[in-house]
């Protein structure tokens, strides 16, 4: 049975907006759906009053999880990508995939309207079209606020990890181009720096590195501007994750953090490199030390990983995979900043690391690749349809610190 196409006669599309339908967690459960911005969906159910529209990131992530289904589906399975995200909302493809639509009315299945346009969606088209224009006749952004955007932190706390040799990139987007700008060299004239002296702690308790010593233990091509991230000359705006951590902190009285894998206690500091390691955000608490924070009204916890658990200096900082013995590699990863993803996720090795939570049944196929960052986010189960950031799992559950196939956790 085809969804049913809702009238709208006697009906606002503002009341109609007034909650997001998907399945399963929404990612901004306390703002209500703004049909300017809103992606609206088709319910078979002709009682169904569950809604018809979501936030446009919900929609895209429960999307996912249908093309994930999609993928191990009949003919679709010898798709492209490509053709599958073609074909999803249309016969040839909703047609092998609408059972992982199901509706939270319990008794119909959810089809993406493909006839309906966001009121003034061809005006901002327009819009768009023109400040292309404009980009286009205008200059060139200079090389430094290439490299400003490729190494450091949004506003929104994104920062995301060169792609390792042996593994093409997910996504051509998040392997930083080592091109933009050459690598500044953190030379001895700049170990004592006025502007490294010249910041205040936004609150006094953090530490003010006077030097950059710790690093020597790094190889020497990575004692550079690309590996450890340093104070920008000039105000490029990049300041917000470093206040973000820094008044997060504060607020707990925490002028130190412990390494969530060797418990190694580090200072923080009040400017950049902020740890002798790096910080990121995950949805799970690995370690008690792990602050609890409010992310876009999303529960996340403030981790740390020490420099040295990140190179793997000796043997008993190593951890591999329970499952399949590969090693955990950190190395590549920027030092003294924070990634807005769980770092220890962003990268499975092998098909137990894509199982559901619930069910244990795959959610991807094992030659599937997200970004980063969307290994870290709530996903719904096509199989069980239980919601959770089903890939973030606890540290001893996907990792070892003895020689495969021997089993330990850590403290």
């Amino acid at each position: 049975m085809a969804p049913r196409r809702q009238g709208a006669t006697g009906e606002r599309e503002a009341d109609e907006a007034r909650g997001c339908c998907v399945p399963g967690e929404c990612l901004r459960p306390r703002e209500p759906v703004r049909i300017e911005d809103a992606v609206r969906l088709l319910c078979n159910n002709d009682t169904c009053a569950a809604g018809r529209y979501m936030h446009r990131e919900c929609f895209e992530q429960w999307e996912a999880g249908v093309l994930a289904y999609l993928k191990s589906s009949g003919r679709a399975r010898s798709w492209s990508e490509r053709q599958r995200y073609q074909n999803l909302w249309t016969k040839k493809g909703y047609d092998l995939a609408f059972k992982a639509c199901g509706c939270r009315c319990g008794r119909g299945h959810l089809k993406k309207d493909l006839d309906w346009a966001p009121p003034g969606a061809a005006i901002r088209a327009e819009e768009e079209k023109k400040r292309r224009r404009r980009t286009r006749s205008g200059r060139t952004p200079a090389a430094s606020d290439g490299r400003s955007r490729a190494f450091s932190l949004s506003s929104s706390g994104s920062c995301s990890p060169p792609s390792a040799p042996s593994e093409p990139s997910a996504s051509p987007t998040h392997a930083p181009s080592h091109a933009v700008i050459p690598a500044k060299k953190l030379s001895k004239p700049e170990i004592v720096s006025d502007r490294i002296r010249a910041g205040a702690g936004a609150n006094g308790i953090f530490s003010r590195r006077m030097d950059f010593s710790t690093f020597n233990l790094l190889p020497k091509h990575k004692v550079n501007s690309y590996q450890i991230k340093i104070e920008d000359e000039g105000n490029h705006g990049n300041d917000d994750t470093r206040l973000f951590i820094l008044s997060t902190l504060a607020g707990q009285h925490k002028p130190r953090v412990s390494c969530a894998l060797c418990k190694e206690t580090l200072h923080v500091f009040d400017r950049y490199p902020l740890v002798d390691g790096t910080f990121f955000l995950s949805p799970r608490q690995h370690t008690g030390s792990a602050v609890e924070v409010k992310v876009e009204g999303r529960t996340q916890y403030l981790t740390c990983v020490c420099m040295g658990c990140l190179e793997r200096y000796d043997p008993d900082r190593t951890i591999r995979c329970r499952f399949c013995g590969q090693k955990w590699d950190g190395s590549s990863l920027v030092l003294g900043t924070m990634y807005s993803y769980d770092i220890f996720m962003a990268t499975p090795c092998c098909a137990e690391r894509l199982k559901c939570n619930n069910c244990f049944k795959p959610l991807l196929h094992p030659q599937q690749r997200l970004n980063y960052s969307d290994y870290s986010h709530p996903v719904t189960c096509p199989h069980c349809r239980v919601a959770d950031t089903h890939f973030v799992k606890p540290l001893s559950y996907c990792f070892t610190k003895r020689v495969f196939p021997l089993f330990q956790q850590w403290p």
